[in-house]
């Protein structure tokens, strides 16, 4: 649980998102080999934020990687990222966010 709230906590300092989320999908990996970072290896985040607009999937994907840049080094193995402007998160469907 730690690690979320550094992951949390360092995403709304850094960038005070209209929307977060993030999802734990380290169980469904628990017995890979190469798990040998923890309860938080796989995590999922979507986000909405003004720091999106008008930014590229790489630019948006760059700004998280530089956030949680140790995390990435030392817990997490796998990172989804859903990032989205805060008009296009107002656009998608609960359904669209799921995926």
């Amino acid at each position: 649980m730690e690690i979320e709230n550094i992951i949390t906590k360092k995403i709304k300092e850094k960038i005070d998102p209209f929307y977060f989320k993030l999802i734990n999908f380290s169980e469904q990996h628990r017995h890979h080999k190469s798990n040998d970072r923890g309860e938080y290896s796989h995590i999922k985040l979507i986000i909405a934020a003004e720091d999106f607009n008008n930014k590229n999937k790489i630019s948006r994907e760059r700004i998280i990687h530089q956030i949680l840049n140790e995390e990435l080094k030392h817990h997490i193995h796998a990172l989804v990222l859903k990032l989205y402007s805060i008009n296009e998160f107002k656009l998608l469907s609960a359904h669209d966010l799921n995926e």
